[in-house]
């Protein structure tokens, strides 16, 4: 049994209450509404979709019931705080501060004391176990979303739960690029991908805006176009500069490549649907042992979902 009941996707009792004038309608037919209409619209239907919900209700379950957890990558702004709370990260508190003051970012929440510590993002260096491990933004960086997943597993404590919060790709920068596949996760390890593929790095370069509102309302801004010949003889300096961009970006690859440092970059791109049938699918195939306990769907002018696995 897992160690928090947070409320299912579609709360019944929660919607009527918000939207009284289905107080009367059937349950079967108020889910049938929610999975057609309000999900996709980008409705709430449950208390705990979105971070500010989210954020308290775990943090009194750690701390009135005293719950061990790990924020894997809270960089200059953790989720979860308190005695209970452990930190892992690629930097420790100096380097964050240094990155976080170069992105022009406060350095006041960043945690003091990193508890482990790997350029790398190796998870095989924390030497404990956990009731909740939390991550934000983090799952679509890892190279192999199988063997994140399957380190994650081994520092649960059993019932316990890994909570992410993860980027929808149709409403952030990545919403020209490919939706990644089943295919692609089984590629990235059957090949044992520890590190980006340079094209995931590259196309960083070719993406849309991050403004979730104006993604929701379908304004996704011209990507740029790098294979129109008449494009390109309109425009030879952007021309020039995407050939730039590339040499640029493949020479900061490759040094990172050699010195085996983390490469930053969006390595996956997912849906809600697209995230629940790919990790489904690895659970059933026992590439994984980590159930899917909870998803919730991205809201109207979000650019994130929350999702919830059990170590069982």
């Amino acid at each position: 049994m897992a160690i928090i009941t947070p409320p299912q996707e579609i709360d019944l009792s929660y919607y009527r209450k918000i939207h009284p004038e289905f107080i009367h309608c059937p349950d079967e037919a108020l889910i049938e509404h929610c999975k057609t209409f309000a999900i996709p619209q980008g409705y709430s239907t449950c208390s705990c979709d979105r971070r500010e919900q989210l954020q308290p209700m775990l943090q009194k379950e750690i701390d009135t019931r005293h719950l061990k957890a790990l924020e894997i990558s809270p960089w200059f702004n953790p989720f979860l705080s308190g005695d209970n709370v452990k930190y892992f990260s690629t930097m420790d508190y100096e380097e964050a501060k240094k990155a976080a003051i170069s992105n022009k970012l406060s350095t006041e929440r960043i945690p003091h004391e990193m508890h482990f510590v790997s350029p790398t993002g190796d998870l095989g260096i924390v030497n404990e176990t956990f009731d909740i491990i939390f991550s934000s933004h983090v799952i679509e960086h890892t190279p192999n979303l199988v063997k994140h997943l399957n380190d994650v597993e081994k520092l649960l404590n059993k019932g316990g739960l890994y909570v992410l919060m993860i980027p929808d790709k149709r409403y952030c920068f990545d919403h020209y690029r490919p939706e990644s596949t089943i295919l692609d996760v089984m590629d990235a390890f059957f090949n044992e991908r520890n590190t980006a593929r340079f094209v995931d790095k590259f196309f960083s370069i070719e993406k849309s805006h991050n403004n979730a509102i104006s993604h929701w309302l379908g304004y996704h801004s011209e990507l740029f176009k790098n294979d129109d010949p008449e494009f390109d003889k309109k425009n030879p300096h952007r021309k020039e500069g995407y050939r730039f961009a590339l040499i640029s970006t493949f020479k900061k690859y490759k040094k990172d490549v050699e010195a085996g440092t983390y490469i930053d970059t969006h390595n996956w791109r997912f849906t809600p649907d697209s995230f629940r049938y790919i990790v489904n699918i690895l659970n059933d195939m026992k590439f994984i042992n980590l159930p899917l306990y909870r998803l919730y769907h991205t809201l109207w002018g979000r650019l994130e979902f929350i999702v919830m696995f059990e170590k069982i």
